[in-house]
């Protein structure tokens, strides 16, 4: 093996200089608020993929997030119900990325999460912005090759009728999940809201693609949730089940980041029922696909119609 190839495998292994330090951390703290799960994600998407619409402005990654956790943390503190919060945390994390021309999906999880799991402890924004500092500072020594110097081009935001698209579906989940049936929260999980939207955001809705996503949310889910049950050290249930989750990605050929963050979850809710965290997971994640997919056919099909008419 070349030393170019053996490089280009072993960047796998690069999110765990965010993760390890993390998790170990807030196990040593004794808190989950210092847990960002989407910088795992992040770090996946720069480092190791290159995503462009990740990529294309390291000043973003450092402020978007963090803005977006403060954001979810006051909206916490506010007195509104939480699927009001809830709501008002997606819409103002979709407003900042549409506002900043950026199609960084992960400061939506980091404004949501805060306000679907109850964090309140102003160290989480806190933690986020160093895990972002983390990744903007060894962005020039962990240089993806197949991407482009991105840093001086403005990066395309979403197209604002994916944007609204993903608002309405997600809102409706929110509604329906958490207010109408009263679902548990993991079928809320921000990270999935990511996938969505970043589904939706390529443009091309192949239901072979979306299928594998699933099946690797739902893996991830339950990699996550056993080693939080079968393993006491808490840092180390969640670099185990980031293991996994990574080898179902080489397995189902689909390296999708948000699938990490869905592996680290499990340690902010402590050790959840592996089966009720695994069924949610799997729950959430159709019923966004589904949701984001008809909305693009009802939009398809409307564009049709006004071009003949």
């Amino acid at each position: 093996m070349t030393s170019a190839r053996w490089w280009e495998h072993s960047r796998w292994a690069l999110p765990f200089i965010v993760i390890v330090p993390m998790l170990a951390l807030a196990n040593v703290a004794g808190t989950h608020a210092i847990i960002f799960p989407e910088g795992a994600a992040l770090a996946m998407g720069v480092w190791v993929l290159g995503l462009p619409g990740w990529t294309a402005s390291r000043w973003r990654v450092l402020v978007l997030p963090p803005l977006c956790a403060a954001a979810g943390v006051a909206l916490v503190d506010a007195d509104v119900p939480r699927w009001a919060a809830e709501i008002a945390g997606v819409t103002f994390g979709l407003l900042v990325l549409q506002a900043f021309d950026s199609r960084l999906a992960p400061a939506l999880s980091a404004v949501v999460l805060p306000i679907v799991f109850g964090i309140d402890e102003w160290s989480y924004p806190l933690a986020v912005l160093v895990v972002c500092a983390a990744i903007a500072a060894l962005w020039g020594l962990i240089h993806h090759p197949a991407a482009r110097r991105l840093d001086d081009v403005l990066p395309e935001r979403y197209p604002w009728p994916v944007a609204a698209a993903s608002w309405l579906v997600v809102v409706v989940w929110i509604l329906v999940a958490g207010r109408l049936l009263e679902l548990s929260a993991v079928v809320l999980a921000p990270p999935l809201f990511v996938s969505a939207l970043e589904w939706l955001g390529r443009g091309d809705l192949r239901v072979s693609d979306g299928a594998r996503r699933g099946a690797l949310l739902t893996g991830a889910g339950l990699a996550g949730s056993l080693a939080a049950e079968l393993v006491s050290a808490a840092w180390v249930a969640g670099t185990l089940a980031v293991c996994v989750t990574l080898a179902l990605m080489w397995l189902l050929a689909t390296p999708h980041p948000p699938a990490l963050a869905i592996a680290i979850i499990p340690q902010i809710l402590g050790a959840p029922d592996a089966w009720r965290y695994t069924t949610s997971i799997a729950a959430g994640a159709g019923a966004l696909y589904l949701g984001v997919f008809a909305a693009a056919q009802a939009y398809s099909r409307t564009r049709g119609r006004r071009r003949t008419s």
